[in-house]
């Protein structure tokens, strides 16, 4: 659509959005039960789900309407209410006792999504238009009455909504029924190592202003491949030949075989229908070496896994000496009998090669991904079937088959300055830093190269090293003198470090192979914590000659002047004048990998300390694994503050505001971190005299989020997404919470995302455009790019902190640590005090050593 120029200077632009609006909320009243059940346990959703299917099946006349369930805890009849009970459910004929299912009535949601307490009813159906509904009103008023004094009961009633929308096209594709997505098998693209990636599609119904949407997007996952397990197995480990898949338990190099314990372990299998009646696949416990020749009693007398398959099933096992695997307590089924169930998520690391393969999948242009979720709500499968399900007819609610079209408008881009104050024009979120020089160089001097790669890339290192030295000296920030090359030996890290620490180079450009995770980690270990000397390494491929080397030469470049201390630009637009006096803050928090409880959550605060946010300082602690809140963001903060004060363009003086961009925090936990962090800000200022008039500005900066944007075709970027600075303020946002969606960055490939910035304090009264256009240009700032990033600098800095912060502890040392937590449990028992203790042992540097 044509753009119209607006006096602010901005312009407007309509796109499409992937939001759908409800038409019509439901109009029957739901009753919620909570839902227990002592003879199962609460990790098996799957027979949690298949128990309550079949209590429903077998008691029609309790349940005239189909319920619906969220495979964990809470049941909803719709538009009925059942009386508390207790009923017993035989899976199978061959089940020697009944599962027990306890129903407790606890609560009905009114057709407005009102949350309320169980009163008696007259009748078991009930006739809504009997009663008065205000809460959804509430929840999507501008007010925000209901979201401020209603939190956990509205929660509930979207749960509600939730279930409504996906419960059917989950139990049509095979997923957990509260799943937020549900993938399918069409146009699958294998992976290779028994893996696949599958589209999918993710719901989510969400209060907005006004109004309620249903979010629809495109997702991906890598699936395990379902069929025989022989075959996965094979293919996971790259074999041919059965017989090496036999021999693997007794390869001299275990790893291979514990590689494929981690990756089958939890895969549901299902044996061949002669040997077992399952309905449902179940989940591998352990492997088993040997299968045919596995010992066990039967009545008493000895017998082996090949002697029972001939006895029981006259079935004789063609590879008997091939693992097999254990389900539940005791019982081991030989791998050729055996199945993987398809549609399971595989929620592991990927190797690099399948994670390229999957990006490729995952890639689709902004008219590609509009176009599958066109398709997934109104085209002819119906794979939402939004027109279809029986929850949605049932329940009255009906959503619009047409994605909503809003209006935003397109932020002005900043000036860029270099050298001599000389502005680099910015052409769709990206400029040059050819023909300029950094604002203020500091020159490289002394420059080691170490040499970790073969001999024979010695000319190719060297013509890299050449190209690298000419564009640092063109920028103005390079010594002069030849470099120094050393050579590394890799099977002894420590001692080459050792050496190159004794010749003091003023920075170590290091040169990797292509794999060098271990290698590279002694060697950041070794700058942050033992000598202090900034360090930037480069991987073999990379410094190839050819095209684009002089580019990727450049933005080397740009990294090692920022960890050296000098200062490559500056971001300059009228916004910038008012934040003389202002500190801009950036904190985030980084999690262990799921399912690990023996090491430290990273909480990170990076700061900036002149007007112009060029020049940073940080903090970083250690604090107990999955904990959101940053604990110690009070002494953080403390640290900041001083080096701003400290700072001499201040000049002893205090920031008059402090901005505050936190990442990582989900919608549930904003009112939670926002209250236990803005107040341990607040409490270090009003400490002083000097800092109780200091006004305090705290934002949610997420990514985590599916909301995105469609131009019509012509009116994007050259990938078709929308230009950068383009932002969202009204029409799809909080009904009670000042927010906005940025796109602060070009898109490359695929489909932008934009940043969602949610505020939650501003004692400075600041403007929303004041808000978008600081928070655009600081998306300019990030010192080792030369185009706009996705968030603005303090926080992608954050982020990187958190990252960088794992190489303040030694392969050893790591390794020492996890032993002595390996026996822990949960984050109770957790010893952060012996993390504690080897972290704050290591050397501070001011520059930005974690680019």
């Amino acid at each position: 659509m044509q753009s119209q120029p607006r006096p602010s200077g901005r312009t407007r632009m309509r796109v499409i959005t992937n939001s759908f609006a409800v038409t019509r909320v439901p109009t029957v009243v739901l009753f919620q039960y909570d839902v227990i059940s002592p003879t199962l346990k609460p990790d098996n959703p799957r027979r949690r789900s298949e128990i309550i299917d079949k209590m429903q099946l077998t008691n029609a006349n309790i349940f005239p309407r189909r319920g619906m369930y969220d495979g964990k805890n809470i049941f909803y009849t719709i538009g009925y209410k059942v009386e508390n009970m207790t009923i017993p459910v035989q899976l199978n004929k061959s089940d020697k006792t009944p599962y027990i299912v306890r129903l407790t009535n606890t609560t009905y949601i009114d057709s407005k999504c009102a949350f309320q307490p169980l009163t008696f009813f007259p009748s078991r159906f009930i006739d809504v238009h009997a009663y008065h509904y205000s809460t959804l009103n509430d929840m999507v008023s501008s007010n925000g009455r209901a979201y401020r004094q209603g939190g956990d009961q509205n929660q509930a009633a979207i749960n509600a909504l939730q279930l409504i929308v996906r419960q059917a096209a989950n139990m049509r594709h095979g997923f957990p029924l509260q799943a937020k997505s549900f993938f399918t098998k069409d146009g699958a693209k294998e992976l290779g190592g028994g893996l696949q990636a599958w589209r999918g599609y993710f719901q989510s119904v969400r209060p907005v202003l006004g109004r309620l949407l249903v979010n629809v997007d495109v997702t991906h996952s890598a699936v395990v491949k379902a069929g025989p397990l022989l075959d996965v197995a094979m293919e996971f480990c790259n074999f041919r030949d059965i017989r090496d898949l036999a021999a693997l338990p007794t390869d001299p190099n275990p790893q291979r075989w514990l590689k494929l314990q981690r990756f089958l372990k939890g895969v549901l299998i299902k044996p061949g229908s002669q040997f077992a009646k399952w309905s449902k696949g179940r989940p591998i416990r352990a492997l088993i070496p040997n299968a045919g020749g596995y010992e066990f009693h039967v009545n008493g007398q000895p017998t082996t896994v090949r002697q029972y398959f001939q006895q029981k099933y006259n079935f004789a096992l063609r590879y008997s000496t091939v693992f097999g695997i254990q389900i539940g307590k005791d019982a081991v089924f030989p791998a050729e009998v055996c199945t993987i169930t398809p549609g399971q998520l595989y929620k592991k690391k990927l190797s690099e090669d399948q994670t390229k393969s999957f990006v490729s999948l995952a890639v689709q242009k902004p008219h590609q991904r509009l176009g599958s979720i066109e398709s997934a709500v109104s085209g002819d499968r119906q794979l939402l079937d939004y027109q279809q399900s029986d929850f949605l007819a049932t329940a009255g609610m009906v959503i619009s088959t047409r994605p909503l079209e809003v209006e935003g408008h397109v932020l002005t881009p900043p000036q860029v300055l270099f050298g001599g104050r000389q502005a680099s024009p910015i052409n769709n979120g990206a400029w040059n830093v050819m023909g300029r020089q950094f604002l203020t160089p500091k020159k490289i001097d002394k420059l080691m190269v170490l040499v970790c790669v073969d001999p024979s890339e010695r000319q190719a290192v060297e013509y890299f090293t050449k190209a690298l030295v000419g564009n640092l000296t063109k920028l103005g920030s390079y010594a002069g003198g030849a470099p120094y090359f050393h050579i590394a030996n890799l099977q002894n890290m420590r001692k080459t470090l050792e050496e190159v620490h004794k010749m003091q180079p003023g920075f170590v450009l290091v040169i990797l192979p292509a794999s060098a995770a271990i290698p590279r980690r002694y060697i950041k270990f070794w700058s942050s914590v033992i000598s202090g000397i900034p360090t930037q390494c480069v991987r073999k491929g990379k410094y190839d000659s050819g095209k684009g080397l002089d580019q990727y030469c450049n933005n080397v470049a740009l990294k090692m002047h920022a960890k050296y201390g000098g200062i490559n630009s500056v971001v300059y637009a009228p916004i910038m004048d008012k934040l003389m006096g202002t500190m801009i803050i950036g904190c985030d928090v980084s999690h262990p990998a799921p399912g690990v409880n023996n090491r430290p959550s990273f909480a990170s605060m990076v700061a900036s300390v002149d007007r112009f946010a060029s020049y940073w300082t940080s903090a970083i602690e250690l604090q107990k694994p999955r904990q959101e809140i940053i604990e110690a963001i009070g002494p953080m903060f403390q640290t900041l503050l001083n080096a701003f004060v400290a700072f001499p363009e201040n000049q002893g003086r205090c920031p008059h505001t402090v901005i505050v961009y936190r990442d990582g925090v989900s919608e549930g936990e904003y009112e939670t971190v926002a209250a236990a962090e803005y107040d341990q800000i607040k409490r270090v200022l009003q400490s002083k005299e000097i800092t109780r008039n200091t006004k305090v500005v705290f934002i949610i900066v997420t990514k985590r989020h599916h909301t995105r944007f469609f131009p019509e075709r012509g009116a994007g970027d050259r990938s078709g997404n929308c230009p950068p600075g383009f932002v969202v303020e009204d029409q799809i946002v909080h009904s009670a919470i000042p927010d906005y969606y940025l796109l602060s960055h070009s898109g490359i490939i695929g489909t932008s995302r934009p940043s969602h910035y949610i505020v939650l304090r501003n004692d400075a009264q600041m403007t929303q455009q004041q808000l978008q256009e600081l928070s655009f240009n600081l998306c300019h700032s990030y010192a080792a790019a030369t185009r706009s990033v996705s968030i603005p600098t303090p926080v992608y800095y954050a982020d990187l902190l958190c990252g960088h912060a794992d190489y303040h502890f030694s392969p050893d040392e790591v390794a020492n640590l996890d032993d002595d937590s390996s026996t822990n449990t949960s984050n109770q028992d957790f010893n952060l005090e012996q993390w504690q203790t080897v972290f704050k042992r290591g050397r501070s540097q001011k520059s930005l050593y974690f680019l």
